[in-house]
């Protein structure tokens, strides 16, 4: 039995055919090969020089980690030409932007996820309904969760 990426990919490699077989393996295994990377990036462009010996990857990279990504080319090159077995990439653009549909977690989301239930129990739950008992929340809820840190 062969896995579903396999199949996948060898129709798309077909469909894309007229984009070479390096495109093709780049877009389908990005999120193998970027790694922790691949949630905030996403290879837009891949261009190649008239000879076809070097390439050049546009990337796209959500805004506010394009320094993270810079320091992390030689990184995803090292990534990306150890499956070719050659430099069939030898240079990443980055090109900073809104990628909209990922979203990044962080402590504080966890946080307020996890209180959700217990916004009833909360004292600034009597105020009325505005931006001071919103940060009124908020701030309970963080006191909360760092004396269970502590606990």
């Amino acid at each position: 039995m062969k896995p579903l990426v396999k199949i996948t990919e060898n129709i798309v490699e077909r469909r894309v055919s007229r984009l070479g077989a390096i495109q093709t393996h780049i877009f389908l295994n990005w999120k193998n090969i970027a790694g922790q990377y691949a949630d905030v990036t996403f290879p837009d462009k891949i261009k190649f020089d008239k000879k076809k010996n070097h390439g050049q990857i546009i990337m796209k990279v959500q805004n506010g980690f394009g320094p993270e990504i810079q320091h992390a080319i030689p990184f995803l090159l090292n990534q990306i030409n150890s499956r070719f077995g050659y430099k069939a990439i030898t240079k990443i653009k980055i090109i900073q932007t809104d990628l909209g549909y990922i979203h990044i977690s962080t402590n504080n989301d966890k946080m307020l996820k996890n209180s959700l239930i217990d916004k009833q129990n909360l004292i600034s739950s009597k105020l009325p309904d505005g931006e001071l008992k919103l940060a009124m929340q908020k701030f309970e809820i963080s006191r909360k969760q760092k004396n269970k840190i502590i606990e």
